[in-house]
């Protein structure tokens, strides 16, 4: 079972039934799994282990009904609701469970599973709903603190790209930024850490976020250049002690001006600790397509180390890094980074942890896809995001997962990462 339902088996165990559990009548055991061949991995074979996971059975699951005589328990095979949304019925002797998204199914399959455990399931039950709105990922057993990191895309026009035209997804702003709200939402972060977050963006998404509790470490004034690399906090959990933001220069190096850091000094309020998180975006072209970009690279990230010797020396704890780096980790400024005993948060964490590269194809003039183009899909050899810790001191990195449920691939093309630490 691949990583979507790493952090989800260690916390929702395995119903406990009494008499023999009925579906309509007949004992679930009775019942066949089938569900779309068509569909993603975790919208299908996945969501099929994660019923049984959570009945308890061991239900056979295939892919052609046609072979199936008797009963069946029926995965998105329906009208697919909209993103987020589930709906569960009976009907045709088959108990029908269809969602838009796999987070949708499997809190379909929780309720199933629910019901189950406090009686039998009559053939007029029903459930609908949308999992909009619910952190669906509680923080990790033994850890206090909760950091997502994502570079969202920057598509900021009004019009439709010509290869997106006909598609199921739109990848305006309009229509993204609710993709990205639930994702904050699901995971409920202490702290966010976004690149290529435009002013366009900004206007959708962080009304939504405000309601949730989040603040903006750094806003600039109307004077001031955008920060496209923001930091955010959930006040509830968290408070800011100091904030600084870096635009790189020389403007060759940063193009739109989206090339930046912002650092920021917080505080875990239930054990008072310090803590430092940065968010950066480097220069993005490859040193073919123009000579010197690996060492201005390299020269962005000695801005970083300096800035992080400077919140050592003044608070003396732990500092995050996170980002599109843009580069390697053979790269020249990834190693200056490793050498100067930053440590990538994949190699530390103790509980579980997730080797993807983090990438995929998803641009105006490619819609979307899995396909990964960069040189290898091991994040050693092929991320250019990173995730790095500096003076760890005590600090525990319990979990890093790179997130891939389906929904996040139209969003943008870089998939999401949460760390999951102990302060």
């Amino acid at each position: 079972m691949r990583r979507l339902l790493l952090l989800v088996a260690v916390l929702l165990p395995v119903c406990s039934f009494g008499a023999t559990p009925k579906i309509a009548g007949s004992p679930v055991s009775r019942y066949t799994i089938v569900y779309s061949a068509a569909a993603e991995a975790e919208e299908g074979s996945e969501i099929a282990a994660y019923i049984n996971e959570r009945l308890g059975s061991s239900l056979n699951a295939v892919t052609d009904e046609t072979t199936v005589k008797g009963r069946q328990i029926r995965v998105g095979l329906g009208q697919t609701p909209e993103l987020f949304a589930y709906s569960v019925n009976y009907k045709g002797g088959a108990l029908n469970i269809d969602g838009g998204g796999c987070w949708a199914l499997r809190k379909a399959v929780d309720l199933v599973a629910e019901r189950l455990s406090k009686g039998n399931i009559p053939s007029s039950w029903s459930v609908s709903g949308s999992v909009y709105g619910e952190q669906l990922f509680p923080l990790t057993e033994g850890a206090n603190l909760r950091v997502l990191d994502d570079n969202i895309w920057d598509y900021s026009p009004e019009t439709l790209p010509k290869a997106w035209e006909g598609l199921p997804i739109d990848c305006r702003d309009e229509f993204r930024w609710r993709g990205f709200a639930q994702l904050v939402i699901a995971y409920m972060p202490d702290v966010i850490t976004l690149q290529e977050y435009n002013v366009h963006m900004h206007k959708y998404l962080y009304p939504e976020l405000q309601k949730y509790g989040y603040k903006m470490c750094y806003v600039p004034s109307a004077d001031e250049p955008w920060a496209h690399t923001p930091v955010f906090y959930r006040e509830e959990s968290v408070s800011m002690v100091s904030v600084n933001y870096n635009l790189y220069t020389p403007k060759r190096w940063s193009n739109i001006g989206s090339k930046s850091f912002v650092s920021a000094v917080l505080v875990h309020k239930a054990s008072g600790k310090k803590f430092a998180v940065v968010s950066t975006h480097l220069w993005y072209m490859g040193e073919n397509r123009q000579p010197g970009s690996d060492y201005a690279r390299a020269a962005q990230l000695r801005l970083i180390q300096a800035e992080a010797e400077v919140i050592r020396s003044e608070h003396n704890c732990p500092i995050l890094l996170c980002g599109d780096m843009n580069c390697y980790e053979d790269s020249i400024g990834m190693q200056q980074m490793l050498s100067g005993g930053f440590v990538p948060c994949y190699r530390i964490a103790t509980v579980a942890t997730d080797n993807h590269n983090g990438h995929h194809i998803c641009g105006p003039k490619d819609g979307y896809s899995r396909v990964s183009r960069r040189r290898s899909d091991n994040r050693t050899e092929g991320a250019i995001d990173h995730c790095l810790l500096y003076n760890r001191g005590e600090t525990e990195v319990l979990v890093f997962k790179c997130e891939m449920a389906a929904f996040t691939v139209p969003l943008t093309d870089h998939y999401p990462n949460v760390i999951d630490i102990r302060l």
